[in-house]
């Protein structure tokens, strides 16, 4: 009878909750909620004359002499999360251009389309090894001429680099004086320049109020600058730009992504991918001074009104985590910016003032959303390392330090782990560095809570050293582990490790091994850059790249051994300086964004001092 009663309240439970599934997600949802463009937005990339299949534009090719423009949004057997997003970018970015869409339908057959399997193994489009998005240029006969692909950084002029190289002539775009002037100053990140409503008729009126958004983007009043783009969207609403500028308003251009930049550039940084993959800048064209410099500019430039940088779409926590992604991110620029106050002092009182905004975004409560589980660690982590830093300068107080404090140990679990999305090694360790760099700054550390943390991620470590992917179970004997564990966990190895050497539960040479073996493995990291998902068995993924780079950095300055030490900071530099994008900023995902990226790779750099 008990049985059938617990049965039935068991059923009873179930309906309640299959009932209020909208109370439920707005408590902790994993669901994603993503832009669907309107009717106008959606027509993007649309003015190319594209053709729906490889086979079709190749026999057209053969009856015209003309070669096949193959843009390849996607292939089979791809895990990319963002397929729909990434092709939106490119649509929106470089085939929304005038002067590049008509250089595209005079001088090529253009196809737009996942390849077959058959495309696939001919071509060698493979997952993992070819990156969406991507494009090819094949003649007739089938030979290839061109294949760019590993693209997360977009400009027009570059794009009219890639087409010149293989003998189309792209003319520069006509237009009147003060919209070359306009241009100009955007080039040259001037962007303290308000561009005037055209009258009726002007023949570049889109353009003009595309551009003026641009600038009040760049000014941080993206608010403004959408109202802006809404109007340029119906100036002329049935032409590219026009419909370009409705997907920025939208908030899926590649612009207000972060991904399409329009700052004057090196001429040898402009033969990426012919002298490089895809858009990473060939190596040797930025120096370290050049990379801080391009670096801090562009997040000044990304930074909303309000101190937030708001770009990242990382939403594997669902649509609810965003808002925690975004404090987690701001506060990395944060810091960033923190490291490059004395590296530019040209820019001192616009870095102070971004880091002052930065500072009250991220203690501002309602920029938080404290019932979501997923990402909530991560905002409360790097929060706590952000105002860490700031107590020296008299930015936050030790009552936001301790309360910080306390926000990141309530979210422990009972078992001593940390919690992403799932309880894992590397997010505990990411907190216990946090709890170690807030004590070292004053605030008040419950030490039982670090105890317990502790305690769990040493029972994740195997005798090897290395850690799974998810936690050990208790069971009081350790796995041996075997070489494929430590060529799967190098990346997260030095993060784990120095967790423990923090609170004294590992040795400095334990430490030290971690990083041989971060370096002896570096290239099953290495292949994950640019992919938006995990990209093979060992569980790596773009989003780990610059998270597992930053934590390496911060373990190496652990390193007590000085010529030890001074090696591994030598590698990691080489490293560093060989993944800028050709505007001399860094992106690992596109979903975390380039913001992410270049904040992580600057404090990469700046933790070798």
């Amino acid at each position: 009878m008990a049985s059938r009663t617990q049965s039935l309240l068991f059923g009873l439970l179930i309906m309640f909750a299959c009932c209020n599934t909208t109370e439920a997600q707005e408590k902790n949802s994993m669901r994603k909620i993503r832009v669907k463009p309107s009717q106008q937005a959606s027509k993007i990339g649309s003015a190319v004359n594209w053709e729906t299949s490889f086979a079709d534009a190749l026999a057209k090719s053969k009856e015209t002499g003309k070669p096949v423009f193959w843009y390849v949004p996607t292939l089979r057997g791809s895990f990319m999360d963002r397929k729909i997003e990434i092709d939106r970018y490119m649509l929106a970015g470089p085939f929304s251009w005038p002067n590049l869409i008509k250089a595209i339908n005079d001088n090529f057959v253009p196809v737009r389309a996942m390849p077959t399997r058959d495309e696939q193994k001919q071509f060698e489009l493979l997952p993992y090894k070819f990156v969406e998005p991507g494009f090819l240029i094949i003649q007739s006969d089938s030979a290839v001429t061109a294949r760019v692909d590993h693209i997360t950084t977009f400009s027009p002029n570059w794009f009219r680099k890639l087409l010149s190289e293989n003998g189309v002539n792209v003319p520069r775009p006509k237009t009147f004086e003060n919209m070359q002037a306009w241009w100009a100053s955007f080039r040259a990140g001037n962007y303290d320049v308000e561009i005037p409503v055209p009258n009726d008729g002007v023949h570049h009126a889109t353009e003009q109020m595309l551009l003026a958004g641009m600038f009040k983007f760049r000014q941080g009043k993206h608010e403004e600058a959408r109202e802006l783009w809404k109007t340029a969207s119906q100036i002329r609403p049935n032409t590219p730009l026009a419909w370009k500028a409705a997907a920025e308003a939208e908030g899926f251009g590649p612009f207000s992504r972060g991904f399409e930049v329009f700052r004057s550039v090196p001429v040898e940084a402009m033969t990426a991918g012919i002298n490089s993959v895809g858009s990473a800048s060939p190596k040797g064209v930025y120096d370290e001074a050049a990379i801080w410099n391009r670096s801090i500019q562009f997040l000044l430039g990304m930074q909303r009104q309000d101190g937030g940088w708001v770009d990242s779409d990382y939403d594997f926590g669902g649509t609810d985590s965003l808002p925690n992604v975004h404090v987690a991110v701001t506060a990395l620029c944060g810091m960033s910016l923190l490291e490059a106050r004395s590296r530019l002092p040209e820019l001192k009182d616009k870095i102070d003032l971004a880091i002052t905004n930065a500072a009250k975004f991220v203690n501002d409560p309602k920029n938080l959303n404290l019932v979501d589980r997923d990402e909530i660690l991560w905002a409360h982590a790097y929060k706590l390392r952000f105002t860490a830093r700031l107590i020296a300068d008299g930015l936050a107080t030790p009552d936001q330090l301790n309360a910080s404090v306390v926000d990141l140990q309530n979210v422990q679990s009972n078992k001593g782990h940390w919690y992403h999305e799932y309880n894992n090694s590397w997010v505990t360790a990411t907190a216990l560095c946090a709890l170690r760099e807030a004590q070292l700054a004053g605030a008040t550390i419950d030490l039982a809570i670090v105890e317990r943390g502790c305690s769990a991620l040493a029972n994740d470590r195997m005798e090897n050293g290395a850690y799974g992917y998810y936690p050990q179970r208790r069971t009081g004997k350790k796995p041996a582990g075997t070489d494929k564990s430590i060529e799967a966990a190098a990346g997260r190895m030095p993060t784990c490790d120095l967790g423990l050497f923090y609170w004294d539960k590992l040795s400095n040479e334990q430490l030290a091994g971690a990083l041989k073996f971060s370096f002896k493995h570096h290239d099953q990291l290495a292949v994950a850059l640019k992919y938006d998902n995990h990209t093979n068995t060992h569980e790596y993924g773009g989003f780990f790249f610059w998270y597992d780079m930053r934590a390496r950095s911060e373990a190496i300055s652990q390193v007590k051994d000085e010529t030890l030490r001074a090696e591994f900071f030598a590698q990691q530099k080489e490293l560093i300086l060989n993944l800028p994008e050709f505007d001399g900023c860094f992106v690992d995902s596109h979903e975390l964004g380039r913001c992410y990226g270049t904040a992580m790779a600057l404090l990469c750099l700046g933790r070798e001092d």
